[in-house]
């Protein structure tokens, strides 16, 4: 792009109304699940965070990578683990840290779970040939690396 002109430059307002819109259609794709099981919708999309993310267990990762709330974080843990969803495990090597891990009663929640995600991820991706799908999925992966870089640069 350098000393081009872009004149089809997306704008971080587009991009942010994209983004909005597709977390609005994720939570409609949820919400039957949470009213049937009585999971508030956030508490829902953290259980749902958790099983799809193992490598990111922790309070401190879900508030970091879904930019919640250290405090709505918390009372939704609380509830999970006293209803038996989640489970709190030792983090290796910090005893500070505890692990979040689902346990089997969130098995059944989390496969239909998984099933509103394919029918979300389905929904948004209809009419896209796997060609513009592999574009699609190389043009994120570019943007991701070069927004890591930004910010390692920047020091932050």
């Amino acid at each position: 792009l350098k000393n081009k002109e872009v004149q089809y430059m997306i704008t971080i307002q587009e991009m942010n109304g994209h983004a909005k819109k597709v977390g609005l259609v994720y939570e409609m794709m949820l919400t039957p699940l949470s009213k049937e099981t009585g999971i508030p919708q956030t508490a829902l999309s953290m259980l749902m965070f958790f099983a799809n993310n193992p490598d990111y267990a922790t309070a401190r990762d879900i508030c970091e990578m879904r930019g919640l709330k250290r405090a709505i974080v918390s009372t939704h843990v609380e509830r999970m683990v006293s209803e038996g969803l989640l489970e709190r495990k030792a983090y290796p090597g910090d005893r500070r840290k505890e692990l979040l891990v689902c346990t089997e009663k969130a098995q059944p929640i989390i496969e239909t779970g998984r099933e509103a995600q394919r029918k979300f991820a389905g929904a948004i991706l209809e009419g896209l040939s796997e060609e513009e799908l592999e574009v699609m999925e190389h043009c994120f992966q570019v943007m991701n690396g070069n927004i890591d870089r930004i910010i390692k640069a920047s020091g932050v």
